[in-house]
């Protein structure tokens, strides 16, 4: 079987990537190992799809962080707001909630990667379902991609497999082998956005437990690292954005240095402690009967507010009638300043992206295209990119498919002699 563009993975960078290669004219056969396309897409968001985010692209690059400059130019190739238009175009409406996080107007993942798939499909897109690519080599002229079935020739290939998280939707790192057999360098996977496991052992008594805002702040190499938004409690520790943007920018410190990281947790961060204390103090005179856990439970869950209270008074309710300043004190700072240690993220399977992969020096940033193989682009989370939590991780998908995409399709169809830059 012959092709022009050939991509590898059928995910959201995968398939943006055959659209905008189909738009620009090349004939593009799309191989994916399971039985449908967008297996991982369909389980984002809870099921909703947080397809993008609010904002300019340069807010975007900032949020991106070390990865960036790296990411500018797919930014452009396919900005956010133009993703959004793509999907009004093919009649599914986009919302944006409070925290600047976007859906699709049904809150169905599936309706996204409907119209990916209707998208492709139209452009004349080949689709091959339940191949495995055992292999891609290079040839003088071309690519010779084998899978558990016939053989495809192509002249461009893309990338676009997918990292090592959420395995069962067959993200199983098979793009960083071929990556590695073709001879890129590959960092080390790693999990991000992930629950945190503690080394105390509370939290789990409020496993299921959701505080509706927090913020999180640790100190790596003297810089400050907070976040902030919802944090659920788990059998092992935290969960929650709030944590999994955390576990972002500890990765690499848990895995790597096996070092435990301190952090402070505070539960109510809109309220200030002094106003906290104020209220307090209102309501303990006003009843005096009652117990702190019950008058403290109107902000945060009585099942927390009781672990608060014992904690503070083993054993023995506090009640407002003999709620001194010592244990106003004690209690206003474990709402304020909790501190716990996190000893590591969660296991790999279990988070939202992989931290890692392909090497960006290995890539230029403007094509997507490979330094060390001609015709060989990249495109998603095989690439060592990552994003937060808030719809950042797709469009680094549709971004980086687009562009690698868009060159692959101008390189094939490019006049002999003349390609785009490497």
């Amino acid at each position: 079987m012959k092709t022009q563009v050939c991509i590898v993975g059928a995910g959201p960078a995968g398939l943006s990537a055959a659209i905008f290669a189909a738009q620009a004219g090349a004939r593009v056969l799309l191989i994916e190992r399971g039985a449908v396309a967008g297996r991982k897409l369909l389980k984002t968001g809870g099921g909703r799809c947080n397809l993008t985010h609010t904002g300019t692209i340069e807010e975007f690059i900032r949020a991106y962080d070390v990865f960036g400059r790296f990411l500018k130019s797919a930014l452009y190739a396919w900005p956010p707001q133009e993703v959004r238009e793509f999907f009004h175009n093919h009649q599914l409406a986009t919302k944006e909630e409070k925290d600047g996080c976007v859906f699709p107007i049904t809150d169905r993942a599936a309706d996204v990667c409907r119209v990916l798939v209707y998208a492709a499909r139209r452009l004349n897109v080949e689709f091959l379902y339940g191949r495995h690519v055992w292999s891609v080599e290079k040839t003088q002229n071309d690519f010779y991609i084998v899978t558990d079935k016939q053989p495809v020739s192509a002249k461009a290939v893309i990338i676009a497999a997918g990292g090592m998280s959420w395995p069962y939707t067959g993200s199983t790192g098979d793009g960083y082998r071929i990556a590695a057999e073709l001879g890129h360098t590959v960092i080390s996977p790693k999990a991000a956005l992930c629950p945190l496991i503690t080394e105390e052992t509370w939290p789990a008594a409020l496993q299921g437990i959701a505080i509706a805002e927090a913020t999180l702040k640790a100190v790596l190499n003297k810089k400050k690292i907070l976040t902030h938004g919802p944090l659920m409690f788990t059998g092992e520790g935290l969960g929650g954005p709030a944590v999994f943007d955390l576990s972002r920018r500890l990765a690499d410190v848990l895995v790597e240095g096996g070092h435990s990281v301190p952090i402070t947790v505070d539960f109510l961060p809109e309220t200030e402690a002094a106003e906290l204390e104020k209220w307090l103090l209102e309501q303990c005179s006003a009843h005096p009967k009652k117990e702190i856990a019950g008058l403290l439970s109107v902000k945060l869950p009585r099942q927390f507010c009781l672990q608060l209270e014992e904690m503070i008074s083993p054993g023995r309710p506090m009640m407002a009638a003999h709620f001194t300043k010592d244990l106003r004190f004690e209690l206003l700072k474990r709402i304020k300043h909790m501190p716990l240690t996190i000893v590591k993220t969660a296991p790999l399977e279990q988070a939202t992206i992989t931290r890692g992969g392909i090497n960006r020096d290995q890539i230029n940033s403007q094509t997507m295209q490979s330094r060390h193989c001609e015709g060989l682009f990249f495109a998603g989370e095989v690439i060592d990119a990552d994003g937060p939590c808030g719809g950042y991780n797709l469009q680094i998908a549709w971004s980086t498919g687009a562009l690698a995409g868009k060159s692959a399709a101008e390189q094939v169809l490019a006049p002999a002699g003349s390609s785009p830059a490497n």
